[in-house]
């Protein structure tokens, strides 16, 4: 492998990235829309909550692809004037990232599951719910139900925070500290360090 593959991350991993983004920007907007607005309002979409479980489910399947080729592929490293502070921040900030990507959704689909109501697929379609939550007796799926609501709902808005902050920190990194940590997401800019970076 060469300089210039390892100096940024590969097309798998940067589709993975922007389509998860995107569609994690897409079911928050669907979840603001049911959630904070009433039908009759210009905001109020009534398909906004089938297709908030739909995204969610889509979002968990594809973060669970992104971690596992990004346990699989090396990321780029860190431009080396990055102090140990700041790298120790990009790895936890990252790590929370994921604990976002799956955490949200999964706690999205057990609340789905002890309602009994599968998210939709396509169609007539749904994903499955998890079995032996749908089995449990009502005082039980109650008491699940009432514990994982407030969570998915506090992940949803920590999660989203995290990804201002993460848009932040690429800001940074770009205009301010002029490296290459966002170019190496973006394949249409070339890299202002290495052979792809060179005049």
């Amino acid at each position: 492998m060469n300089a210039t593959v390892r100096a940024r991350y590969d097309a798998v991993a940067m589709t993975l990235h922007w389509f998860i983004a995107a569609l994690i920007l897409l079911d928050f907007a669907l979840a603001i829309s049911f959630s904070r607005f009433d039908p009759g309002s210009p905001l109020y979409f009534s398909f906004a909550y089938d297709q908030h479980m739909s995204v969610g489910m889509l979002v968990l399947v594809l973060s669970v692809l992104r971690l596992g080729w990004r346990l699989l592929h090396r990321a780029p490293p860190l431009p080396a004037e990055m102090g140990a502070p700041l790298r120790l921040l990009a790895r936890v900030s990252h790590a929370a990232l994921y604990v976002f990507m799956l955490g949200a959704p999964l706690s999205g689909w057990v609340i789905l599951s002890v309602r009994k109501k599968p998210p939709p697929l396509a169609g007539n379609l749904s994903w499955p719910n998890l079995q032996f939550l749908t089995d449990l007796d009502h005082p039980h799926r109650t008491v699940i139900h009432d514990a994982f609501l407030p969570g998915h709902i506090w992940f949803s808005y920590a999660g989203m925070t995290l990804v201002a902050l993460h848009v932040l920190a690429a800001l940074y990194h770009h205009y301010y500290s002029r490296d290459d940590v966002m170019r190496r997401m973006l394949p249409w800019m070339r890299l202002r360090q290495g052979p792809e970076g060179s005049p």
